[in-house]
């Protein structure tokens, strides 16, 4: 059975096409675990209309992402877990195909895929064609959260989100848990591989440069610096990493792209902060 840990907050109508596509599901043993960090019982209404469908367990979580999957996945029974926003949506073939690849791969601990949009297209982080081993040097390739699905056996090992990081976070770093989710399992010995047949949708995140994108990159921007700390990476490693906004701040400076080079150092400025701040934050 898999666990469908789907932390939700503010949003009504992708919730409801993510239940949509579950019902297409041709694999059916699933539960919905819905961590609802809402203030009000707007939700009742859309999980009874669905919930005699399939298993919905409703829970309640403070805000915070990292947080709401731990609590989602302390109620899980299932022997997969998964992580689907409440903005995606699935495959008919989704959860069959997760459950094949475990199936044909029982050394693996944790399996990942693409995420697409509607029109087929590479949406919220890139992805390959080609099935691979993840690693600590490729692991920002081999998908998203939405398309992460491990055993629950390994969680144990593993350990939960840090709740230190990702999106609502009490901490100034906004992003970086997935990530640090994976390299964790590596550290952990676990294997983990990307599967391109593996498939979850997402919209398009937008491609403007206005100042809420801007203060977001600066955000996500200080997640990621505190991941590298974090996670012990190598110097080489954090210049590259610095190395690449640079190089697109002043490419936008040259073509006077004013939005877009502020965004570059926005994201570049956030890595930074993020790196400097992290044992310090942490200890505070």
């Amino acid at each position: 059975m898999f666990s469908l840990i789907v932390c939700t907050i503010d949003r009504f109508d992708q919730l409801e096409r993510l239940f949509q596509s579950l019902m297409n599901q041709r694999h059916r043993d699933f539960e919905v675990i819905l961590v609802d960090q809402n203030p009000d019982d707007r939700l009742s209404e859309l999980i009874g209309s669905f919930s005699p469908f399939f298993m919905i367990r409703h829970v309640r979580s403070a805000k915070g992402l990292s947080r709401a999957r731990n609590n989602g996945m302390a109620a899980a029974n299932g022997d997969y877990v998964c992580f689907p926003d409440d903005d995606c949506w699935y495959e008919p073939d989704t959860l069959e195909t997760a459950e094949r690849l475990f199936a044909a791969h029982p050394e693996l601990a944790i399996v990942t895929g693409r995420t697409l949009d509607a029109d087929g297209l590479a949406s919220v982080s890139p992805t390959g064609e080609t099935s691979l081993s993840v690693t600590r040097w490729n692991y920002l390739k081999c998908g998203n959260s939405n398309s992460i699905f491990v055993r629950r056996a390994a969680l144990p090992a593993i350990g939960g989100f840090d709740e230190n990081l990702g999106v609502g976070s009490d901490s100034p770093f906004q992003s970086g848990e997935e990530a640090d989710f994976l390299l964790r399992a590596l550290a952990a010995g676990k294997r983990l591989m990307f599967f391109p047949e593996l498939i979850v949708h997402h919209d398009q995140v937008t491609s403007e440069y206005g100042p809420r994108q801007i203060e977001r990159a600066r955000k996500y921007g200080r997640g990621f610096g505190a991941l590298m700390r974090k996670q012990r990476f190598p110097l080489a490693y954090v210049c590259y990493r610095l190395c690449r906004p640079v190089a697109g701040w002043l490419a936008a400076l040259v073509r006077c792209r004013v939005d877009t080079a502020r965004y570059k150092r926005a994201w570049l400025m956030g890595i930074l902060e993020g790196y400097a701040t992290w044992p310090r934050w942490r200890s505070g």
